[in-house]
C-alpha cells in the first residue's frame, strides 16, 4: 500500500515538472510581438480614434490621422481587442490572439476605408474585419 502511494505521489512532480517545464518553454522560444495599427485613411479624412485593451487592462487610446502609428507591445498571451471611431464608423476587432499571432513578432493592422487588414510581414495583407455604421 505504501509502494502504491509513494508511485503516485512520483508521478505527481514528474507531471507537475513536465507542465512548468512546457509552460516555461511556450514563454521563450516565442516573445510576445509588438503590434502596430496604421491609419491608412483619406488624407483629407478626420483622424481616427482607437483604443486598446486586454482583461482590466486597458492600454489606451490614440488619436490617428492618416500616416501615424499607434504601438504596444503585448504584455500577456491573453486577447487583445481595440475599438476605432471614424467619422461615422466604427468597429471593435480582436488586435492580437494568442493562436493566430502568438508565433510572430510584430503584427500590423491597416485601417483603410474598406476594412483592417492584417499583417505579419507588411507584404502580405488579408482583411479580417470591415468598419460598420449606425
Amino acid at each position: 500500500m505504501m509502494t502504491s502511494w509513494i508511485n503516485f505521489l512520483l508521478f505527481l512532480v514528474l507531471q507537475l515538472c513536465f507542465l512548468s517545464t512546457a509552460t516555461t518553454n511556450e514563454h521563450d522560444d516565442h516573445p510576445l510581438p509588438t503590434v502596430y495599427v496604421i491609419n491608412a485613411l483619406p488624407k483629407s479624412s478626420k483622424a481616427m480614434n482607437v483604443s486598446c485593451s486586454s482583461n482590466n487592462i486597458d492600454i489606451g487610446e490614440q488619436s490617428l490621422v492618416n500616416g501615424e502609428v499607434y504601438k504596444w507591445r503585448v504584455s500577456q498571451r491573453k486577447l487583445h481587442y481595440c475599438v476605432a471611431i471614424w467619422e461615422r464608423f466604427f468597429a471593435s476587432w480582436h488586435a492580437f490572439q494568442p493562436r493566430r499571432d502568438g508565433n510572430h513578432e510584430t503584427l500590423f493592422w491597416m485601417v483603410e476605408e474598406d476594412g483592417f487588414f492584417i499583417s505579419w510581414d507588411k507584404a502580405k495583407w488579408v482583411r479580417k474585419y470591415r468598419w460598420e455604421t449606425e
